[in-house]
């Protein structure tokens, strides 16, 4: 072909304003090689003006372009990676013909990025459509989705299955021809069209369950309703689920009566009588502290039932088959206390056993030790108990050798272990390892409501064993209950042995109690027969009901004696010669000496601490 009937690639300005509209870079050769045409994106990326790029060859303009290649095999090269300096591109060489004859060849470059960024977001929008449906037909309610004209475009399967009905009976259908039809009995999706606002009803589904359907319209930006979104909910599932909450809450309730029935069978198995708040209060404690192994220290005074929550707590832990241990720390000399407690070797000591002896720490591996008025622990003593806490470790008196022991501790004093702390009697690092749950057993004058139910328990005891028949006269209460108990639980229960035994009558009657019992009743009546007591004994009971008053309103001793014009000595003197309690101040008479067999221990007024 001669160059004389090849056609020419001309500019003219229909053909520039295409190439202007087109946002990717182009480029045209003719046969030769040489720049046609060429529009602003091209130049822009090429850095070059018009005239240093039209009409020059273009391997001048972009090196490595291989567009003349088309030339040769006037075949076309698309979507090939090309660098066009450092940025990426897609380019598609194509060749060009004019009347069937070869004219030259175009480029067309597509950044990379670009293209990049829009099959991410197609991607990114086909997994949202994804998700969107999987959320759309995991849904356990019902959804109907409908256009403007009420016609069903999208339902999941929850729908079929709570209406029963078929994909193909409604889907592509108006909501109001299947009215009509007898499908539905009426339409949510109608009302919501009619008034514009959200709708819900209560309908029957064709196999006889209640539905709940309720409506919301969707709006456009002009606020014309394009889409109604229909939430179908089973209520008979709900109906289900509401009865077998009831059901649940009934069991709840019933498990509830029947834990506390066997928490009072229980508290009646360990002889603990808790009525009162405090002592439920205790035992609560007690009971959330023997699921555990941490060590607890048992406050309160001398027979308050300090042995007996121990013992419950033993009873209700997982060392219960284990051994439980209990020793008094008061009550055995410090030589042979350490002994007993550590045990000794073969010829540890003259008069020592000549097989040795186990110590009772060793004899409750594996169970729960009783440390009984542990503030009467000797100092010499406390240092070795103080090692058994932190290392679990035991060393009979003559070994070299420790012993590792698995055993719970449990503390009981009535004694103020602080006060005793401050005065260097008590280590405070063994306190302070004692002291990790503290239970605090309220005397007994401060859970009255126990009072009663003790008497009678403590009488049918004791009634079964002595084989006895004795019932108290009513006149008899009152006075137990107004009673201080400096004893305590102890000091009830012994009372209550004593009028078993001693009581000559099946009735006992206030003249069967002891003196300091008698004296609680104070008060004398308006008149009284004569002979009934002696002149003594009634200024007794005015003397007393007089003292009883003053030291109920005074703060100390000092006060009251001040109060009645009498010496303070005085006051403390009669004071215990009528067993009236009385607050403890400098040189005055406290409840709890030893006189009465009470402990030093003056407690708080809450029932249990932790």
């Amino acid at each position: 072909m001669s160059a004389s009937s090849v056609p020419e690639l001309q500019s003219s300005p229909v053909i520039d304003s295409i190439l202007e509209a087109v946002p990717a870079p182009i480029v045209c050769i003719d046969t030769q090689g040489t720049v046609r045409l060429c529009n602003n994106a091209m130049l822009d990326l090429m850095r070059l003006k018009r005239e240093e790029v039209v009409g020059r060859h273009i391997d001048e303009c972009a090196p490595d372009n291989q567009l003349t290649s088309v030339l040769e095999t006037r075949e076309a090269q698309t979507w090939r990676r090309f660098c066009f300096g450092d940025r990426p591109f897609l380019i598609s060489r194509l060749p060009l013909y004019i009347d069937g004859q070869p004219a030259g060849a175009l480029a067309g470059l597509h950044e990379i990025s670009e293209l990049e960024r829009i099959s991410s977001e197609l991607k990114t929008f086909r997994i949202m459509k994804e998700e969107l449906e999987g959320i759309f037909q995991a849904a356990m309610d019902g959804i109907c989705v409908a256009d403007g004209q009420s016609v069903i475009l999208r339902v999941n399967a929850s729908c079929l299955r709570i209406t029963g009905l078929k994909k193909e009976e409604f889907l592509g259908f108006s909501t109001r021809d299947l009215v009509k039809s007898g499908f539905l009995q009426q339409s949510a999706i109608l009302k919501v069209l009619e008034s514009g606002a959200p709708c819900s009803m209560l309908q029957t589904a064709r196999n006889g369950a209640p539905i709940l359907i309720s409506a919301n319209p969707l709006r456009d930006a002009a606020g014309k309703i394009v889409r109604v979104v229909a939430v179908v909910r089973d209520l008979t599932e709900l109906n289900r689920l509401r009865d077998e909450l009831r059901q649940a809450d009934h069991l709840k309730n019933q498990y509830e009566k029947e834990l506390e029935q066997l928490r009072r069978h229980n508290f009646g198995a360990t002889e603990i009588i808790a009525k009162s708040a405090s002592m439920h209060a205790v035992l609560d404690l007690a009971t959330r502290v023997s699921s555990v192994d941490s060590t607890v220290l048992i406050l309160g005074e001398s027979g308050s039932g300090k042995e007996r929550i121990a013992d419950f707590i033993h009873k209700h832990s997982q060392r219960c088959a284990k051994p439980f241990i209990k020793i008094n720390c008061a009550a055995i000399p410090e030589p042979l206390l350490e002994s007993e407690l550590f045990g000794y070797v073969r010829g540890a000591f003259t008069g020592a056993n000549r097989e040795g002896k186990v110590g009772l720490i060793e004899a409750a591996h594996g169970g729960t030790l009783l440390l009984d008025e542990i503030g009467d622990l000797p100092p010499g003593l406390q240092v070795k108990l103080l090692r058994v806490l932190q290392e679990k470790q035991t060393q009979r008196i003559g070994s070299t050798t420790p012993c590792a022991v698995d055993v719970r501790i449990i503390a009981a004093t009535n004694r103020d272990l602080t006060e005793r702390v401050d005065r260097k009697l008590f280590r405070e690092d063994l306190y302070y390892r004692l002291n990790v749950v503290p239970i605090y057993v309220p005397p007994l004058r401060r859970r009255r409501e126990d009072i009663l139910p003790m008497v009678y328990a403590f009488l049918g005891r004791h009634c079964e064993h002595h084989q006895r028949r004795r019932e108290l006269h009513p006149s008899v209460l009152p006075l137990l209950l107004d009673y201080h108990w400096p004893g305590n639980v102890r000091e009830l229960e012994n009372l209550m042995e004593r009028l078993v035994v001693t009581a000559p009558g099946d009735i006992v009657t206030v003249r069967d109690l002891p003196r300091a019992l008698r004296r609680q009743s104070l008060v004398l009546p308006e008149s009284m027969p004569a002979g009934t007591q002696t002149l003594k004994e009634a200024l007794e009971r005015v003397e007393a009901a007089i003292l009883k008053d003053a030291l109920a309103k005074c703060r100390s001793t000092r006060c009251a004696a001040k109060a009645l014009g009498i010496n303070q000595s005085t006051v403390v003197r009669k004071a215990k010669a009528y067993g009236l309690t009385v607050r403890g101040d400098a040189g005055g008479y406290r409840p709890g000496s030893p006189q009465h067999g009470s402990g030093r221990f003056v407690p708080g007024e809450v029932g249990a601490q932790a």
